[in-house]
């Protein structure tokens, strides 16, 4: 068994002693144990007080932590087998977290790829629209997604859809005449301003002509 397995048995079998879901064997102090003199349970002198027993009594019903050191069990042992279990559904749930988050990032990175930057309900119209045209574009390139499939939302919500884009298409609509007016003005404005120029240029030129005849524009012709 891997150390990094182990580690995940014995945070389970902390976790389940600190429940108190373990055996009640578990938490009881083994009285033929305490009952053997020093020499026998081991041979090195530990130096420990008089209360040793207390203490280890204690200890034994304390919590315990990821630092505690536990005895191996057998390998029939009820407890490691709940362990067991619990570790395999930890890694199930922690499996199926994961790939609903790897689902979900999948789908959010098609809709950036196929979907214009938009926002508000012009951005969820148009996700919709270029989603259906990638999902059935290779049987038919140039189909036309009816309104049916765009607008999924029922009620109040749908007639808001609507009314949302009847009114760009009027602004839109308002535009454009807006500049075929400002197109039609600007063009009569520079007519006129060339007709004045032409008449401004034919004076000019009839007072250089009566100049070097030495008439000027209002003078008359001498009588005979």
């Amino acid at each position: 068994m891997g150390s990094v397995k182990a580690r995940r048995y014995f945070d389970s079998f902390v976790r389940a002693w600190n429940d108190g879901r373990l055996s009640p064997k578990y938490y009881k102090q083994d009285g033929e144990l305490s009952s053997l003199s020093k020499s026998v349970v081991t041979r090195h002198d530990w130096g420990l007080a008089a209360d040793a027993g207390q203490q280890l009594a204690a200890a034994r019903h304390r919590p315990l932590t990821a630092n505690t050191v536990g005895q191996p069990r057998g390998a029939h042992d009820p407890a490691q087998d709940r362990l067991a279990d619990e570790v395999r559904r930890d890694d199930e749930r922690r499996r199926r977290k994961r790939e609903r988050r790897e689902a979900k990032e999948r789908e959010e990175l098609f809709l950036d790829e196929v979907a214009p930057k938009e926002t508000g309900r012009e951005a969820k119209i148009a996700k919709k629209r270029n989603l259906n045209q990638a999902r059935h574009g290779e049987k038919s390139p140039d189909m036309d997604i009816p309104d049916d499939d765009l607008f999924r939302d029922t009620g109040d919500d749908l007639a808001a859809l609507k009314r949302d884009r009847d009114a760009h298409e009027r602004r839109q609509q308002a535009r454009r005449q807006a500049a075929r007016t400002a197109q039609g003005r600007e063009t009569r404005i520079k007519e006129h301003a060339d007709r004045e120029r032409s008449t401004v240029e034919a004076l000019r030129a009839m007072a250089e002509q009566s100049r070097e005849q030495g008439l000027g524009m209002m003078r008359r012709p001498a009588p005979p």
